[in-house]
């Protein structure tokens, strides 16, 4: 048996097994996207690289343990949105709402989208980032709050 044939069948048999799988379950289009990921590394999607299992001992396969991390990092993102709700006396509803939304895609309230930091190179959190965002807006020379006063209309 050749070498060549030997390497062609490998890959092979991992593709069959993604597509057996993919047949048998419902799969979110991120979740798909992350196992084809994993099988194209060459890894079986009976395998997980978080180390979970199940009761008995056994490695689940990717996408449960993938779908149990999921739900765990949503479960912190939840709790550390309430806990910085409470820290924050003076978030307005627009605020909130902005807030909610970012956490809602996945994101931590302790990053910001533009990925500014302090002097200290500590990243700013959402809120922190957004008022200061505005602040400069505000204070440029871009900002106007009559739009027919400005000359580039902004």
């Amino acid at each position: 048996m050749s070498l060549t044939y030997m390497k062609s069948t490998a890959a092979r048999i991992p593709n069959e097994e993604l597509k057996a799988y993919e047949a048998t379950r419902r799969l979110k289009s991120d979740e798909r996207k992350s196992l084809r990921e994993w099988v194209a590394d060459g890894n079986s999607v009976c395998r997980n690289p978080f180390y979970i299992n199940s009761e008995d001992g056994k490695q689940v396969d990717y996408i449960s343990a993938y779908r149990q991390c999921a739900k765990e990092y949503k479960k912190e993102l939840c709790r550390d949105l309430r806990e910085y709700e409470r820290s924050i006396e003076d978030l307005t509803d627009e605020e909130r709402t902005s807030l909610h939304l970012w956490v809602a895609d996945g994101n931590s309230v302790y990053e910001n989208p533009y990925h500014m930091a302090d002097d200290s190179y500590r990243p700013l959190d959402y809120i922190e980032a957004i008022r200061l965002t505005e602040d400069l807006w505000k204070n440029s020379e871009l900002y106007c709050e009559d739009s027919h006063d400005c000359e580039g209309g902004y």
